[in-house]
C-alpha cells in the first residue's frame, strides 16, 4: 500500500471571497491546484477543488484585495517552517500562524497572521491530468 500526500499550489488559486466572523477570517477559494503524489508512482495526477482557509484570531496586514482575484503565490506559515506556493492538505496547525499571498497583476499582498489556522476541502476534486515527477 502506498501513501498518498495532496499539496495545494497557491500560483493561479481562485479567490473567490474573504469572509470575517469575528476575529476570525476565511478565505474562500473557488479553485485551487492539488498535486497529488503517491509514493512509487512514476507520476502524480493534478486536480482543481473549492478550498477555505480560516485562520483564527487573526491580524491582518496590508490591504485585503477585491475579489474575486487570482494569486500568484505566497507563503504558509507554521510557527518555524515556511512553506513557498504550497502546501500539504489538510491543513490543522496552531500557534504562530498564518500566511502572505500575492495577487496576480497588480504586486500587492496582504499577510493573514493568527494562532490557528485550518482547511476545508469543499465539494469533489475534479482531476485534470497525469504529471511527470
Amino acid at each position: 500500500m502506498s501513501d498518498t500526500t495532496t499539496h495545494l499550489q497557491l500560483p493561479e488559486a481562485q479567490l473567490e471571497r474573504i469572509e470575517r466572523d469575528g476575529d476570525d477570517l476565511t478565505l474562500h477559494f473557488s479553485k485551487v491546484f492539488l498535486v497529488q503524489e503517491m509514493e512509487g508512482a512514476f507520476e502524480d495526477s493534478l486536480w482543481t477543488q473549492a478550498v477555505n482557509i480560516t485562520i483564527s484570531n487573526c491580524e491582518i496586514d496590508g490591504e485585503l484585495p477585491a475579489c474575486p482575484c487570482e494569486l500568484s503565490g505566497g507563503d504558509f506559515i507554521d510557527n518555524i517552517y515556511t512553506y513557498r506556493n504550497h502546501v500539504t492538505l489538510p491543513i490543522s496547525w496552531r500557534g504562530d500562524v498564518g500566511c502572505r499571498l500575492g495577487m496576480t497583476g497588480s504586486g500587492e499582498s496582504f499577510t493573514v497572521s493568527g494562532d490557528g489556522i485550518r482547511s476545508e476541502q469543499t465539494g469533489n476534486p475534479t482531476y485534470l491530468k497525469h504529471v511527470k515527477k
